[in-house]
């Protein structure tokens, strides 16, 4: 159909292209919108094959060459077939100048996932890996590394050297907090008997709210793998030299030490939040004497946070408080103080505040918080705080 011209200016395209047209695009659209679709589902199933978890537990334990010290630190094999080191010596032996490969195997664990590790066609290890439990967004199994185990007499004729007098070795870890030092039987862990660092979330209730800040204590697992029994002391230290509490758990041999806080920030600090703290319950009660200008001038809260514009906006609304005659602090407590940064610090505090109110019973106000102080100019100031 040719276009016809059109009695005013230009040309006018007939209504059948148009809508031709409309159409076309639409449904390309959608096709190309399906696409992406189909295309981020793929991507999301990919992402959830085994294959590249056991590649990255491969190439840690195996490549470019076989981390012997991770390998007997971390896997699991019969100790009762010799030392670490006569292990190591079996393994060189097997592995030779054959190429180490894996690939996928079988499991008789239904939700197991295993693959084999090789050296030339011996069976030399397997790195099995387990479902977790939270799956993807549309619903895929994500898969994590569970455990790799070691055949110590894979596909050979050969067996490890005579141990039969010799005693069972124990692997024992020791996570203790980062800023801490841990001796075992008197002797100091060091660098060498680190086998990674961690996060703990747990270690405190609340954390500063600081971009910087990992929102966590960072933790060090060492570990001893040529114990012939568990250690008679084990002993963790701050820099302070305070010793933190430590609990062992049996099931995997492991020590774990408790955080520890900074007598040296309590001895300094805890009269100066007690007082602040203390003047801003009195405040916001409108007990005679207090005001937010005093608040303001003693320096004890940083003025640009958001801790400060929150007492600010207190102050509009405490004209319908009712006065008390005067008040009392009963059971104060602070204590926890921990340092976060060379700049940062926190501490608890909890107390009741007694409001005496001329002919009634005193009136008790309940405090009991988390606050968090910064440096501001050389001086330490409150800038953020939680309830407990």
């Amino acid at each position: 159909m040719a276009i016809k011209k059109s009695s005013g200016y230009g040309f006018h395209i007939p209504r059948f292209y148009v809508i031709y047209l409309a159409v076309t695009v639409a449904v390309v659209l959608i096709i190309i919108a399906s696409l992406g679709v189909v295309s981020n589902r793929l991507a999301e199933y990919e992402d959830t094959q085994p294959k590249y978890v056991a590649a990255e537990v491969f190439s840690r334990y195996f490549e470019p060459a076989v981390n012997y010290d991770a390998l007997l630190a971390d896997a699991r094999y019969d100790h009762s077939a010799g030392t670490p080191e006569m292990i190591k010596l079996y393994l060189v032996d097997e592995i030779g100048n054959e190429p180490i490969t894996y690939s996928i195997g079988s499991s008789n664990d239904t939700d197991e996932v295993k693959f084999i590790v090789l050296a030339g066609s011996k069976q030399l290890a397997s790195i099995n890996l387990k479902p977790m439990e939270e799956k993807t967004e549309h619903g895929y199994t994500q898969y994590e590394f569970s455990y790799i185990e070691l055949y110590i007499n894979s596909d050979s004729g050969d067996t490890p050297p005579e141990t039969s007098e010799l005693p069972t070795l124990l692997t024992v870890s020791f996570d203790i907090p980062s800023y801490c030092t841990v001796t075992v039987d008197g002797a100091a862990l060091k660098e060498d008997d680190i086998f990674e660092r961690h996060m703990r979330t747990d270690a405190l209730k609340y954390y500063p709210s600081d971009a910087h800040n990992t929102g966590g204590v960072e933790y060090t697992i060492y570990k001893l793998n040529t114990l012939e029994e568990l250690p008679e002391s084990v002993v963790v230290t701050d820099p302070e030299g305070t010793e933190a509490e430590v609990t062992f758990d049996s099931d995997t041999n492991t020590y774990t030490a408790d955080i520890t806080y900074s007598v040296a920030l309590a001895e300094e600090y805890s009269e100066f939040v007690t007082e602040a703290i203390e003047s801003y319950a009195a405040f916001v009660q409108r007990v005679p004497g207090t005001s937010l200008s005093k608040l303001k001038k003693s320096g004890s809260f940083d003025l640009n946070s958001d801790v400060y514009a929150d007492i600010e906006e207190a102050a509009k609304s405490i004209w319908m408080v009712t006065t008390p005659s005067g008040n009392d602090f009963e059971n104060v407590y602070i204590g926890e103080f921990f340092a976060h940064t060379d700049s940062i610090f926190s501490c608890h505090i909890s107390f009741t505040q007694l409001l005496h109110r001329d002919g009634n019973e005193d009136y008790p106000d309940q405090i009991n918080m988390y606050v968090f102080l910064h440096k501001v100019d050389d001086k330490y100031q409150i800038y953020e705080w939680y309830n407990a």
